[in-house]
């Protein structure tokens, strides 16, 4: 019979000392042996003593069975977070990243200033780290002797196209007066000359032409033209007087030769008459005689006034070329008069156009120097070339002596920094354009303000060597950032060129697994070389 209660709480009964209740009396196997133990020995103790009744002590065996829930909980609970683990390693991807120091750079180069032209500073606008935009004035230079420089030469040009605009209005037959034109004394007496050399040629073509009036020319020139054209006149009218007397003679010698001749036919008639008479004896011989002698004195009469004729016809021919002649004579003259003008002004307009081609040749030689002059005046005033800050100003203040060989300041482009950073060979595999960058500024605590993200913008084509700063090989790349500066508290701190930077450039996904693996083949690899 088993005792409802047990006094060690380790018994069968409904309740046991450790006050499990109704619970399964289960324990370990050592509180099994210990009450088993006890049991033995409280029957030992009743037999000995004797006050054993009637109790029935059952010698059997008790077997009590351990809970398995914890156990099997924590097992499973060890084989799902390893599952897990193992799960998540073989497809969780995480970004591989490349580490890169540098520093920051303007995106553009430095943009040294210096004086196209050397001179002396007159004024100083800005200051080391003053920010300045592209195209303001930085420094202005003394412009007093360019100054000069640009007036003289200035009014010389104004004077020698003044000349020639005088020398091409005298080539074109305008005789302006030489008024606020600074002309030599040589050329104006030229100007002069080939002036009066064009009024006697006009003079000349006049008389040519028998234009008495004049027209265009000045009274004394209208008073040659007429003398001119009354001599001429002259001479023509004596060869003409002398032609009209010829030929007035011719027309008597004419009238008389009509007479002659008809006189000589009535005497041929009468001789032919008398001598028939005189062959049948009707007269005498002498009246014959007498008639043919009349008959040849007519003939006579008849030759002389046809040789008289033959005379004034050729009188009046010689008087006719000679008239002819005379005209042609003062024709000739003044034709000869006006190529003598002409090739004199020919003279004149050659040194004229030589003049003006030497004219020509300064204007050209003046207007180079004013364009450089110019150039040099607007190079007195130094302007910024680009956005940016203004660093390393050699001049500080005025008379500083600027040359063209060194720059007087420097300005750092303010179009954003970038990030040139190096990564070794050994890393530069999957480094690719594009590719999104963590910028850590290490001058900013990266727990504390965190990095700026980036992305790479170029990658240089060849490693560079070694050098005493950098000790490795190396590929520099250029990062473009997405801001330009640190935010904390609200507030913008704007990053600095210079400053060194740390850059883990995102090359690729991997999973947790593959870099587990990699670094656990990379151990079996190092065994390889063990000796």
């Amino acid at each position: 019979m088993v005792s409802k209660q047990n006094g060690n709480g380790n018994g069968a009964g409904k309740t046991n000392g450790n006050g499990n209740g109704k619970t399964n009396g289960k324990t370990n196997l050592s509180g099994l042996a210990v009450a088993t133990d006890r049991s033995t020995k409280a029957r030992a103790g009743a037999a000995d003593a004797g006050q054993i009744t009637r109790t029935e002590v059952f010698d059997q065996p008790v077997v009590l069975q351990q809970t398995n829930l914890w156990s099997r909980a924590i097992v499973w609970g060890i084989v799902g977070i390893t599952s897990f683990m193992i799960l998540w390693a073989a497809f969780a991807k995480i970004d591989e990243a490349v580490p890169a120091p540098g520093q920051l750079k303007p995106q553009g180069s430095v943009q040294p200033v210096q004086a196209p032209v050397g001179g002396v500073v007159e004024e100083i606008l800005v200051k080391d780290g003053a920010r300045v935009k592209q195209g303001d004035v930085l420094i202005r230079m003394d412009t007093t002797a360019a100054e000069a420089e640009r007036k003289a030469n200035q009014q010389v040009l104004v004077s020698l196209e003044r000349q020639n605009q005088f020398y091409r209005s005298q080539l074109g037959g305008i005789n302006a007066p030489a008024v606020g034109v600074n002309v030599p004394p040589e050329i104006l007496a030229l100007t002069t000359n080939r002036a009066a050399l064009l009024d006697e040629i006009r003079l000349y073509e006049a008389q040519l032409g028998g234009d008495s009036s004049g027209a265009g020319l000045s009274a004394a020139q209208r008073i040659r033209i007429q003398a001119g054209l009354r001599e001429a006149s002259t001479r023509s009218s004596a060869a003409q007087f002398e032609v009209a007397q010829f030929q007035q003679q011719l027309s008597q010698a004419k009238s008389q030769l009509a007479a002659a001749q008809k006189n000589l036919t009535i005497d041929e008639s009468i001789y032919g008459r008398l001598k028939e008479l005189a062959i049948q004896g009707g007269i005498g011989t002498l009246q014959v005689d007498r008639q043919e002698q009349q008959l040849l004195e007519s003939r006579k009469e008849v030759d002389r006034l046809t040789q008289e004729m033959a005379r004034l016809e050729y009188a009046i021919a010689g008087a006719n070329e000679k008239m002819q002649n005379t005209m042609a004579v003062t024709d000739t003259d003044v034709l000869g008069r006006i190529a003598e003008n002409q090739k004199q002004l020919a003279s004149i307009d050659t040194q004229l156009n030589k003049a003006i081609v030497d004219n020509d040749a300064q204007i050209s030689d003046l207007k180079n120097k004013l364009s450089q002059t110019m150039v040099t005046l607007k190079y007195q005033e130094l302007r910024a070339p680009v956005d940016g800050v203004v660093f390393d100003m050699k001049a500080k203040g005025t008379g500083f002596v600027a040359t063209t060989s060194e720059p007087i300041l420097q300005i750092v482009p303010g179009d954003g920094l970038v990030a040139e950073v190096y990564v070794t060979n050994a890393d530069v595999g999957f480094v690719r354009k594009g590719m999104m960058v963590d910028v850590r500024v290490d001058s900013f605590p990266f727990s504390e303000f965190g990095d700026i993200k980036g992305e790479v913008l170029q990658i240089g084509s060849d490693a560079l060597p070694p050098d005493p700063e950098h000790n490795f090989y190396r590929f520099p790349i250029k990062i473009r950032l997405d801001k330009q500066y640190i935010e904390t508290a609200g507030q913008q701190i704007q990053i600095q060129s210079g400053m060194s930077v740390s850059a883990n450039i995102k090359i690729r996904k991997r999973t947790v697994m593959t870099i587990i693996t990699d670094q656990f083949t990379r151990k079996v690899d190092s065994f390889q070389n063990v000796r």
